[in-house]
């Protein structure tokens, strides 16, 4: 299996798109840390921010016909701020090294997409260029050579992630070295600082439900129907338009065994809000594990029955 993957990593990188998804993904993990160390206001003292804030958030609540749940989250900043200020919690009014390397983990949605192109045309292609009747004649079973492309993909999708976390990761060290955020939060009244690391760490795992099934629905398209536009377009359609398609399914009951509805696994990340009522991450993991194998499935049992002459 392993010189099969071998094979198919040689031909993705063997094309000039491969190198230019790799280009655009270090600059986009690298040139916004430039823009932002040079373009943000490094002058303010955070002690002076919070004193404003609190003063915003007092003038707030003096105002008539004030919502009971506008007067609770004021009461609740002006709380967190007294304590920032009484305890010396540095609030981070610049970038730090944790948001940054925040916003590379958000950079998945670019590798996702980059990861779909690749899907959706990695077994197309042979089909438009006439290449898939010398593939299938070898004396290799299909089940192999399909599997050896999907395992190819998420490699590649993989490895580009691997590079934005680098990338985002070392220009953050060389602007802003090792200082991060202190964040606060009240938690049954009481006040405590937030794990930076853990919420990145949880961000990043939960971010890998649309990843994944972006690419096993895109592959499954570009092998089943050999266009890998139809693949890429509405891959990409669905999920850049779940959130508008959940709320209109959101009032059926079937909604919740729909697979795009748990895609977004960060929905369930600590102080979120499930986009259904009643829905848990194991749930929706379980309904995203079940899709992906019909999904794959369906891939395999398609092609294997593919007349190579096709």
């Amino acid at each position: 299996m392993l010189k099969y993957i071998r094979n198919e990593w040689m031909k993705l990188w063997a094309k000039k798109s491969t190198w230019t998804m790799l280009v655009l993904t270090i600059l986009l993990a690298v040139v916004p840390a430039i823009v932002m160390k040079y373009t943000e206001d490094n002058e303010k003292d955070w002690r002076t921010v919070v004193q404003e804030d609190t003063n915003m958030y007092k003038s707030m609540l003096a105002e008539e016909g004030l919502a009971a749940s506008d007067a609770a989250y004021f009461n609740e900043q002006i709380a967190l701020n007294e304590y920032r200020l009484a305890e010396d919690v540095p609030l981070a009014v610049t970038t730090t090294f944790d948001s940054y390397l925040s916003y590379g983990v958000g950079l998945i949605i670019i590798v996702t997409i980059f990861s779909v192109v690749v899907a959706a045309g990695i077994v197309s292609s042979e089909f438009s260029t006439g290449t898939i009747k010398m593939l299938l004649t070898r004396p290799v079973s299909r089940t192999k050579i399909l599997l050896s492309k999907l395992l190819t993909v998420i490699l590649f999708g993989l490895l580009l992630y691997a590079v934005c976390l680098a990338g985002s990761s070392i220009i953050a060290l060389i602007l802003w070295g090792t200082d991060i955020s202190h964040d606060l939060q009240m938690v049954d009244g009481v006040i405590k600082e937030v794990d930076t690391w853990g919420v990145i760490f949880e961000k990043f795992i939960l971010s890998f439900g649309d990843f994944f099934m972006s690419i096993f629905f895109a592959f499954m398209l570009g092998s089943i129907f050999r266009s890998s536009s139809l693949a890429i377009g509405l891959t990409l359609v669905i999920s850049m338009m779940g959130a508008l398609i959940i709320t209109l399914m959101s009032k059926y009951s079937f909604a919740k065994y729909v697979w795009i509805s748990h895609s977004d696994l960060t929905q369930h990340a600590s102080g979120g809000t499930p986009y259904l009522e009643g829905v848990t991450l194991p749930f929706s993991l379980t309904v995203l594990a079940v899709y992906a194998i019909l999904f794959v499935l369906s891939s395999f049992i398609i092609f294997n029955k593919r007349d190579v002459t096709a």
